[in-house]
């Protein structure tokens, strides 16, 4: 389980508070060897990293709600050969 989870690597530039809840993501993966309700539990921590990016990310006050909230860019994904 170490080699699937090794390459999984947290993003240069990602907030503090996403960079440790993915870490934990991912040692919670990692034990899921061992106890398969840690892999459900590691899904959950990476879900709440992903809603703290995209807090960090909005450009408005906070007041607007979620869906009326303009698409953000995604950065570009290198493409494979």
């Amino acid at each position: 389980m170490h080699d699937l989870v090794e390459d999984l690597v947290v993003p240069a530039g990602a907030p503090e508070a996403a960079a440790t809840v993915l870490r934990t993501a991912r040692e919670l993966l990692r034990q899921s060897y061992y106890c398969y309700e840690f892999s459900t539990i590691a899904v959950m921590h990476s879900l709440i990293a992903v809603e703290i990016v995209l807090r960090d990310r909005r450009t408005d006050d906070g007041t607007t709600a979620a869906y009326q909230v303009h698409a953000l860019p995604l950065p570009q994904a290198p493409r494979c050969r």
